[in-house]
């Protein structure tokens, strides 16, 4: 299957607050009228979203759509790979979420349906790595301490109203009242490092909270994943985080901190909130992995086949 050289059956699942959005009906329109064999099929609520899929699978599926934002294409890229079906079907996207954050590292065009829907039934799948934190996969970004408390609690009207901008929002308004996590991160040359944390932000992909470059150095097909760490200042001052941001790279940060590793333990006292694809779990050791090159995604611009290293 893989690239769908002779022919792809797509399938479009399609959340059922956006049915009734005209822009996505001309755009299912318009591909199928340029002979693309497309089927919508709408989830009435998460339970369903299994049984529909396994149905899409056995109607001979080799194209998924994930429509919507980063927790849809998480749950979609856990779906392919419990059914052990990353062999057979390929992840396509539409994005309909508030950040969208994996389809921007992936350079698929947001706000414009017919486009993304044209490269999600007509684009060449790419290999691309997956990450892993406690056998749970993830394809952007998985974040804990004070990011994941801002992403958790940003409420849905206040994303709906300002969209990308409500995590920053929420997170200018937190930042007086930050309580850093008693943590220990173990490396992948198992060296441990012990410290008050305020944030850690593992990646796959590029970009997290609404277009925030927490990973500038990373690539889908890279097998590593992108570590960004903030301590706590010893003297509870953040002006010098605003400083190392500038230069996120430097062996003279004492706050920030950017390592490309393959494994990593993270374990603190009090339970860690994690926001992981946009999906908020909770607990006190996460051991993260890499797989590389285990899911087949259509991505857009450079991140093509052709433009691909």
């Amino acid at each position: 299957m893989r690239g769908c050289r002779l022919m792809c059956k797509s399938v479009l699942l399609l959340n059922k607050k956006h049915c009734l959005r005209e822009d996505i009906a001309i755009a299912v329109d318009v591909v199928r009228s340029e002979g693309h064999d497309l089927d919508v099929i709408i989830p009435w609520d998460s339970d369903d979203i299994s049984r529909l899929f396994e149905n899409a699978l056995k109607s001979g599926a080799n194209r998924l759509i994930a429509a919507g934002g980063d927790g849809t294409i998480n749950l979609m890229t856990n779906l392919i790979l419990k059914h052990d079906a990353q062999e057979d079907v390929a992840l396509a996207i539409l994005p309909l979420g508030t950040a969208n954050d994996f389809a921007r590292a992936a350079e698929i065009p947001s706000n414009k349906p017919t486009e993304a829907l044209r490269l999600a039934c007509a684009g060449e799948p790419v290999s691309i790595d997956v990450g892993t934190v406690n056998g749970r996969a993830f394809l952007n970004v998985a974040s804990g301490g004070i990011g994941a408390e801002v992403t958790s609690t940003t409420p849905t009207e206040l994303k709906k109203l300002l969209g990308g901008a409500a995590y920053s929002l929420m997170g200018l308004i937190r930042a007086h009242q930050l309580s850093p996590y008693e943590a220990e991160v173990i490396l992948d040359d198992g060296k441990a490092e012990e410290g008050r944390l305020l944030l850690i932000a593992v990646s796959n992909g590029r970009f997290a909270g609404g277009g925030f470059d927490v990973a500038p150095k990373s690539r889908l097909d890279d097998g590593l994943l992108d570590v960004a760490v903030v301590a706590a200042p010893d003297d509870g001052r953040i002006e010098r985080l605003v400083q190392e941001i500038r230069d996120p790279f430097s062996n003279e940060n004492r706050i920030l901190h950017y390592r490309q590793i393959k494994k990593l333990v993270v374990r603190t006292r009090e339970p860690l909130p994690l926001n992981l694809d946009g999906e908020p779990v909770r607990g006190t050791e996460f051991t993260f992995g890499i797989k590389p090159g285990l899911l087949q995604v259509v991505l857009g611009g450079s991140q093509r086949p052709s433009a691909t290293r």
